[in-house]
């Protein structure tokens, strides 16, 4: 089997270098295009890669451009460089830890589903979360042209709802009077204070990768701080396909990258595989913070390790330290050869 890898890189050299270790180690029989997309190519810390640089492409992400790891998915895919019939999304915290763990994906692939993933209850509510993940290229490919075809637009932090800062969709029918009299329409947030149209129109081209099929802050349902947790596939995906009845003007929260893609494939009828997958919380942290998560194909998750690289919180200092060590013990198991 053919399949091609996507990770995104930022900050831990020393946690991506272990985990394409792991994927050349346990790779089989399998032929794997590796590709690494740099989320922060003027640090030094892709240095740590070196060892490998036969084993995977590396293209670094343009540096003017918003970026997290879903809209580092879009862009790639965006770019036309996957050239398989699915692609597997890792992040640079995941990795495999037995043989054959491309033989479990090769056998959803075998049974024709258009994606299979780990279903996780998360702050953003219950989806298939992308570490881990397989897609059909042809299903992001649909999503990414219904993305296109929405007739919003985006603005992110705009209003105020319950205090809290939220997106805003705002219908094209309304978006030129919007745009001259924003204040007029909702409480702004402090981020577009003092109001001018041209304020308005850059953050909209800044965020405008964020209407993707990874990474997409879109949805047909008026939103909570209070709510926004208790997504589902059953509450959200009937929102997710566009219907004219829709409001002019819905506020939102965002969907967490992989979230939108994942409802798009349930309201489509697309067949979806959920895997299996263990969660271990950090003691004392029970539903709140993970330590790992694996799942059924051997798929290890280390949570946050790249959130938590440079952190230095005022509470949670035991977490952050903890986190930020795994990328050091992980490192030290690798051969010499593999170090630089």
């Amino acid at each position: 089997m053919k399949i091609t890898i996507l990770i995104p890189h930022y900050k831990t050299g020393k946690m991506s270098a272990f985990t394409i270790s792991q994927l050349l180690k346990y790779k089989g029989n399998h032929e794997m295009n590796i590709i690494v997309i740099d989320n922060n190519a003027e640090d030094s810390s892709v240095k740590y890669l070196h060892p490998f640089i036969n084993d995977f492409t590396y293209l670094a992400y343009p540096k003017n451009k918003l970026q997290s790891h879903g809209i580092a998915f879009d862009w790639i895919l965006n770019m036309g460089v996957v050239d398989t019939e699915y692609f597997i999304t890792l992040e640079s915290d995941s990795y495999p830890t037995q043989e054959n763990w491309l033989d479990y994906y090769e056998s959803i692939i075998k049974c024709d589903y258009d994606m299979a993933a780990s279903l996780l209850p998360l702050s953003g509510g219950v989806y298939g979360h992308p570490a881990g993940a397989i897609y059909k290229t042809s299903l992001w490919k649909e999503c990414k042209e219904y993305c296109d075809s929405l007739p919003y637009k985006y603005f992110p932090n705009m209003t105020l709802r319950d205090n809290f800062s939220m997106h805003a969709m705002v219908h094209e029918s309304i978006l030129d009077n919007f745009l001259d009299n924003a204040e007029d329409w909702m409480e702004l947030s402090d981020s577009y204070k003092p109001y001018s149209r041209k304020l308005a129109e850059d953050k909209m081209l800044h965020y405008s990768p964020v209407v993707g099929p990874f990474h997409n802050g879109m949805g047909g349902r008026q939103e909570s701080i209070h709510t926004y947790g208790q997504r589902n596939e059953l509450t959200d995906s009937p929102f997710i396909l566009y219907n004219p009845k829709w409001q002019k003007l819905i506020g939102r929260i965002g969907y967490e990258p992989g979230q939108f893609l994942y409802y798009y494939a349930i309201a489509t009828g697309k067949k979806v595989f959920r895997i299996p997958t263990y969660t271990q919380w950090l003691p004392g942290k029970e539903n709140q913070q993970q330590e790992f998560t694996i799942n059924e194909a051997g798929i290890r998750h280390e949570w946050a390790i790249s959130a938590y690289h440079d952190y230095t919180p005022d509470n949670e200092k035991e977490v952050a330290l903890y986190k930020q060590s795994i990328p050091d013990k992980l490192y030290e198991t690798l051969p010499s050869h593999q170090k630089i």
